[in-house]
This record gives C-alpha cells, sequence and structure tokens, in this order.
C-alpha cells in the first residue's frame, strides 16, 4: 500500500529536515504550510504544498493510500512565559492536531498513522532515575501539563484501524536552528558555563538521529509515547564543557538558578530541570543511532 506522508510544521527545522530524508527515498509528500510560496521556494521536492487555512486534495479522496500524517508544528517554547505566549505555543500545537482529526473525519482515512511532536518536558523533573516510556510521573510545569494535554488529545483519536506515535523529543541538536543556536551566541559571547549547579541532566538528539527515528518508527509500526533522545545523556555540566572544547570558547561562567528565574521566568525550569532519559523503545527495535556520542554530534554540527 503506497504511503501518503502529509506533515504540519513542514518549513520548521524538524519538518524540512524530516521532508528531505523522505524525498530522498521518492515518498509523496503533503507539506501544509502558511506561507505556500516560501516552501515551494525552499523545499520544491514537495508534492503538494497546502494552505494551513484551506487543507484540500484530490488525494485525500483515495483511501486505498495508507496516510501518515505528521504533525511537527508549533511556536517555539524560548521566550517570556506570559499568558498570550503560553496561549500560542498551546494553540499552534493542537492546530495541527485538530485539522488532523477533521481530515480523517471528512474523508474517512481510517487507514491513517498520526505521529505528533510532544516532547520529555512531559515528565517529572528528576535528578536521580533514568526515565523510560514507561514512566507514568509527570511534571507540574507548563510544558508538561500542555504535553500532557495534547497526548491525551491525540490519543482520543486511537482505534484498530487509526495508530498513534506521540514523539518525545529531547534537546535538538542541528546547525540550522533551534536550542544550539542560542547556546552559541552565549559562547560566543565568553559567558557560556554551568546553569544552577549543573548536575542536571539533558538529554538531546542530533537532527539527523531524529529524522530517522521517525522514519524507523513507520517503518517498524512501533505506536504509543516514544523518547526521541541519544542513549547517552549528559548532566548540563559536562554539556557546557564538551561544547566549550567543540567551540574552542570558554565554558567558566556559573549562572545561578535565581538570575536565570528572574530574567526567564517559569521558562527557566526548562534549563534548571532534570530529564535523564532513555530511548528504550528505539533501543528495543534496533534502532542505529549516527551520533550517539555528544562531543561527535557537536563536532558534526559545527566543524564539519
Amino acid at each position: 500500500m503506497k504511503n501518503i506522508f502529509v506533515i504540519f510544521g513542514i518549513s520548521g527545522l524538524i519538518g524540512s529536515h524530516l521532508a528531505t530524508k523522505l524525498s530522498q527515498s521518492n515518498e509523496y509528500i503533503i507539506g501544509v504550510s502558511r506561507n505556500i510560496n516560501k516552501t515551494k521556494q525552499n523545499l520544491p521536492f514537495v508534492n503538494e504544498v497546502l494552505d494551513t487555512n484551506n487543507i484540500i486534495s484530490k488525494s485525500f479522496n483515495n483511501s486505498n493510500y495508507r496516510f501518515i500524517f505528521i504533525n511537527l508544528s508549533g511556536e517555539p517554547l524560548l521566550g517570556l512565559w506570559t499568558e498570550n505566549k503560553k496561549r500560542r505555543v498551546l494553540d499552534s500545537r493542537a492546530d495541527g492536531i485538530n485539522k488532523t482529526k477533521k481530515i480523517i473525519q471528512q474523508y474517512k482515512l481510517t487507514n491513517s498513522v498520526i505521529l505528533s511532536a510532544s516532547g520529555i518536558g512531559i515528565y517529572n523533573n528528576n535528578l536521580k532515575d533514568t526515565i523510560t516510556e514507561k514512566s507514568i510521573k509527570t511534571g507540574e510545569t507548563f510544558v508538561s501539563k500542555m504535553s500532557l494535554k495534547l497526548e491525551n488529545n491525540l490519543n482520543s483519536l486511537s482505534s484498530q484501524q487509526i495508530k498513534i506515535v506521540n514523539l518525545r523529543f529531547g534537546i535538538v541538536l542541528s546547525k540550522k536552528g533551534g536550542s544550539l543556536s542560542y547556546l552559541k551566541l552565549i559562547y560566543n559571547l565568553g559567558i557560556g558555563g554551568r546553569i544552577g549547579k549543573g548536575n542536571q541532566w539533558w538529554s538531546w538528539i542530533h537532527i539527523e538521529d531524529l529524522s530517522n527515528s521517525i522514519i524507523h518508527i513507520i517503518n517498524n509500526q512501533l505506536y504509543g509515547p516514544i523518547n526521541i533522545t541519544s542513549p547517552n545523556p549528559h548532566t548540563q555540566k559536562s554539556f557546557a564543557k564538551i561544547l566549550g572544547k567543540v567551540l574552542k570558547r570558554p565554558s567558566l561562567i556559573y549562572t545561578p538558578a535565581f538570575i536565570l528565574k528572574i530574567v526567564l521566568g517559569k521558562f527557566s525550569s526548562e534549563l534548571i530541570d532534570s530529564k535523564k532519559i532513555s530511548p528504550y523503545l528505539l533501543i528495543n527495535s534496533n534502532f542505529k543511532f549516527q551520533y550517539s556520542n555528544l562531543e561527535e554530534a557537536l563536532e558534526n554540527i559545527f566543524n564539519e
């Protein structure tokens, strides 16, 4: 049965990288975007680009295809979490899920798979334990509550025919943006280093492994919540030391947690809280990580 990939947020960091990967295997890709012309210009290989406010395609009329919906849309988390900011962050993530629901119901696409971006932020702050997908302890932060709400919303669609995957991403490492672009700026200014005690665990993933893991999940028919992280998390102070080494910049500055809380408000919890994540389901299904070593991953991003 032919697959058709429908990607919400296709012009974003992860969406564009994944679409490029899929195109190399000649997959049929439908991109959903707020800016059709820009998406067509940047991703000319995409078979169809649809307006997020007018998602109509003849392809949806053929129920013989298996539709794989991938929701990667969402406003970046970084910033002051005002009530307006939090509403935009939540609404932008829920939009793709809600529109996927509508398409499936309208065209009766019961033979579908839905993968949606979530995050390891759903888990509780934990300095000691290694967390797998079996963990049921969720946190009390805005990101934790939002992620749980979005996952529950998506899980309501699950049935014998419609399969659900919640992609719990760690810190995404890419040369084209994301967290590393902000960290690189900080280190270039000479103010990189330990945050708080520095013993909080940071769980990360190279974008190459991220895209490959999504394809692996689809090909191996894995479902449910899946941790998308490297098998080798680092404490924040270890991460800072390695990043400084790769960038050839000092990592000696200590930033007290209370300063971050003053400057960033509740967003600071995303930097201070600890999440030591194991990608148990990926490992157990024999996924091969290309970048499981942090220094090698950062060298690839910055020096190759």
